[in-house]
């Protein structure tokens, strides 16, 4: 909780900048606005609409795919949290001009896909890159959904058909260059139909470490369906093959090391932000409690919780101490914030897109729910209205109370208590009447339900 304080002060004081002191002190894409989405997510669409609103200012000069991919989701997210119509009305006409834009690209003879532009910032290939065509397909999907609820049917149809006709390529194009391996796992290039063969170690070349901090925004994106066998196998990839340490992304972390010899390498948790909404996506709740603790540990400062975009791993010139890359850094921040957010409340989406339903305390960490301990969301901020609910162990029994949002009231909601090891669940009553609970995992199946709940759980070892 001091950790949550801290980082929401921090970007609340930095708003839409990277950074402050430094050459980071500048709007970053996409960066600032998946802080901006993290900032609507906690309730804070003030914060959010004024990122929002200096996005689309830098739209002179034209945008690149990746970026207008990112605008699109969180204008579409923010207006979904937040209900503000009056943005939506202002911002629709240049939202407009960028799915005019993208839909120029798709039926231009691309494949279907958007046209190939910079690999990033710091690579200056141009490519079809996996990561900006998965950002475009969510964008216009995103943006057609919140169009569509507003009653503008006619950008509605234009920006769904987009996404479907770029979808179509985007399959293609990933199924001619992914390489399944013989251990089951799965490689697909960030560089589309360019011949990239999978790396042994992510962070044993340049291109692997970039291809390990562009790759989850096409994860998160959920154009690889959540659960799905590719899904699942990307993941595997990315475990076996050193995308990970200690929760956090690895990363060459160039600018602290020059030209480090492998294995030295860093990590760059900015970029966790994405790959925790994917692990939440597939339901892999160690892996984020792996990823929150990872951020207290080896990312930040103790107890003052600053970070910067990279920090070091192997020892740097003979330094007692971890450094870290141009802090503090409000994306590094929002990575901590989404993690937390995603292990308490989660927003599950259907194929297009679109939220279906709302899954509670599903990564919440086990000694949470140890006996005494509580765990509370007070009016959390979601597609469907303002979530509230707590859980409090005594002894043997969960006592908890589920306020199910009633703005529009989710199609499904779950609740899963996520005990000690060695605990066991015996039984479950939700206003008093008996609810099925999978044994194994915890999960209760609240869908349906409306107003206030009454939950209570029997426990046993």
């Amino acid at each position: 909780m001091n950790a949550q304080r801290s980082l929401l002060i921090q970007d609340l004081a930095l708003t839409w900048r990277y950074s402050v002191g430094n050459q980071y002190e500048e709007f970053s894409f996409a960066e600032a606005l998946d802080t901006a989405e993290v900032m609507a997510e906690y309730g804070l669409p003030g914060v959010a609409r004024h990122i929002l609103t200096s996005s689309l200012a830098r739209l002179g000069g034209g945008t690149t795919n990746w970026r207008a991919g990112e605008k699109l989701t969180a204008a579409a997210l923010y207006v979904r949290l937040s209900g503000d119509r009056e943005y939506l009305d202002q911002a629709t006409p240049m939202l407009s001009r960028i799915v005019d834009g993208l839909g120029r690209q798709i039926r231009s003879g691309h494949g279907g896909l958007v046209r190939r532009e910079r690999y990033s910032s710091d690579v200056a290939a141009r490519v079809y890159g996996l990561h900006a065509q998965a950002a475009v397909w969510q964008g216009l999907n995103a943006i057609a959904g919140v169009w569509r609820a507003s009653g503008r049917t006619a950008h509605a149809r234009t920006a769904h058909a987009l996404a479907v006709a770029l979808g179509r390529g985007l399959h293609l194009a990933v199924r001619r260059s992914s390489h399944r391996l013989k251990d089951g796992s799965l490689f697909v290039p960030a560089a589309l139909l360019a011949r990239h063969k999978p790396f042994d170690a992510v962070t044993s070349s340049r291109p692997g470490s970039y291809w390990n901090l562009v790759v989850p925004y096409a994860l998160s994106s959920g154009f690889f369906t959540p659960g799905s066998r590719d899904a699942n196998a990307i993941l595997e990839y990315m475990l076996r093959h050193g995308s990970r340490l200690l929760g956090l992304v690895r990363a060459g972390a160039y600018s602290l090391y020059g030209r480090p010899k492998y294995p030295v390498s860093g990590t760059d948790q900015v970029y966790g932000l994405n790959v925790a909404r994917f692990l939440a996506d597939n339901d892999r709740p160690d892996q984020l409690v792996l990823s929150l603790y990872g951020m207290l540990g080896a990312s930040m400062t103790p107890n003052t919780f600053v970070s910067g975009e990279a920090a070091t791993v192997a020892p740097l010139r003979g330094a007692a101490y971890r450094s870290m890359y141009m802090p503090p850094n409000t994306a590094s921040n929002s990575a901590f914030l989404e993690t937390l957010r995603l292990m308490l409340v989660h927003e599950r989406r259907d194929k297009g897109g679109s939220p279906v339903g709302l899954d509670l305390a599903f990564a919440s960490p086990r000694p949470w729910l140890g006996d005494g301990k509580s765990i509370s969301v007070n009016a959390a901020s979601t597609s469907f209205g303002a979530l509230t609910y707590d859980l409090h162990r005594e002894g043997n029994r969960v006592a908890g109370t589920v306020i199910v949002p009633s703005r529009r009231p989710p199609p499904t909601l779950r609740l899963r208590l996520r005990v000690p090891h060695g605990v066991r669940i015996r039984a479950v009553r939700v206003n008093g009447h008996r609810r099925p609970v999978d044994l194994r995992t915890g999960t209760i199946d609240l869908s349906g339900m409306r107003g206030s709940l009454d939950v209570a759980a029997v426990l046993s070892r």
